[in-house]
C-alpha cells in the first residue's frame, strides 16, 4: 500500500485496529490514548483518521482491503454555543445539588440518547478541567437561588484539575525537594569543614599558650605585638 498524506501502512494498519477496538468511544478520547500508546502527537493521530476516513471513501479497494469493504464514517460534532454550554454545566450542578450523580443528570438530559450523552459529558469533563470560571460562576449563580454552597459539588477541587497538570506539579515539588536537599547537603559539608578548621587552629592555639613552658608563651603571646606569627 503506498504512504496516505505520507503515513506509513504500518501506521495506518495499527490505528485501523486500535480504532476496531476502541468502537463505541468518543473520539478524542480514542485520538489521545492511541497518542500515547504509539508515542506520537494528538494531532498527528486525528490527521491520520481523516485521511484514512477520505481514502476509504476514494478507494473502494483500499476500503475491501483493510475495512472489510466499509468505509469509515466521520464523526461530526456540532460545536456547543455559550448559552447552551452554560444551561448545561448548571443543570448537571443543579442536579448535583439534589444529590444525583453527575452521569446520571446527564442521561436525564440526553433523553436516554447514547451520543448525546458522551457529547454532555465531555463538554461537562472540558468545564471541569478547563474552565473553573464558567463553573464557579453557575456555582455562584445557584447559591444565589437559594442552593447550599456545600452541596453543589464543589467539595472536591481536585477534581477539576487535569491528570497531566497534577503530574507537573508532583514533579515540581519533587525537584523543588531535590533542590533544597542538594543545598543543606552542600551547606552541612562546608560547615562540617568549616568547624575541623576551627578546631585545628584551637588545638595550635592551646599548644602555644600552654604548651609545657610554665606558662612563659602565653605571657609572651599576650605582651607581642606578633601574635598573628605565632598562631602559624
Amino acid at each position: 500500500m503506498d504512504k496516505i498524506y505520507g503515513f506509513k501502512q504500518k501506521d495506518v494498519e495499527k490505528l485501523i485496529d486500535y480504532l476496531g477496538r476502541k468502537n463505541g468511544q468518543p473520539l478524542s478520547r480514542v485520538f489521545e490514548e492511541y497518542a500515547k500508546d504509539s508515542g506520537k502527537s494528538k494531532g498527528t493521530v486525528r490527521n491520520m483518521y481523516y485521511a484514512l476516513a477520505k481514502r476509504s471513501r476514494e478507494d473502494e479497494a483500499f476500503a475491501a482491503r483493510f475495512l472489510g469493504g466499509k468505509p469509515i464514517a466521520v464523526q461530526t460534532v456540532s460545536p456547543f454555543g455559550e448559552d447552551e454550554e452554560r444551561r448545561l454545566v448548571k443543570e448537571i450542578v443543579a442536579g448535583r445539588k439534589e444529590g444525583k450523580s453527575a452521569r446520571r443528570v446527564i442521561n436525564e438530559l440526553a433523553g436516554g440518547d447514547a451520543k448525546k450523552a458522551l457529547r454532555f459529558q465531555n463538554k461537562y469533563r472540558n468545564v471541569l478541567k478547563n474552565k473553573q470560571g464558567l463553573l464557579g460562576e453557575v456555582s455562584a449563580e445557584l447559591r444565589a437561588e437559594g442552593a447550599p454552597a456545600e452541596s453543589i459539588g464543589m467539595k472536591s477541587h481536585t477534581r477539576m484539575i487535569s491528570d497531566v497538570m497534577l503530574r507537573r506539579l508532583q514533579n515540581e515539588i519533587n525537584a523543588l525537594m531535590e533542590r533544597v536537599t542538594a543545598k543543606l547537603k552542600r551547606e552541612n559539608a562546608f560547615l562540617r569543614s568549616r568547624l575541623g578548621e576551627l578546631e585545628v587552629e584551637n588545638i595550635r592555639l592551646k599548644n602555644i599558650l600552654y604548651g609545657g613552658d610554665g606558662g612563659k608563651k602565653a605571657e609572651k603571646f599576650f605582651s607581642s605585638e606578633e601574635k598573628e606569627k605565632m598562631l602559624h
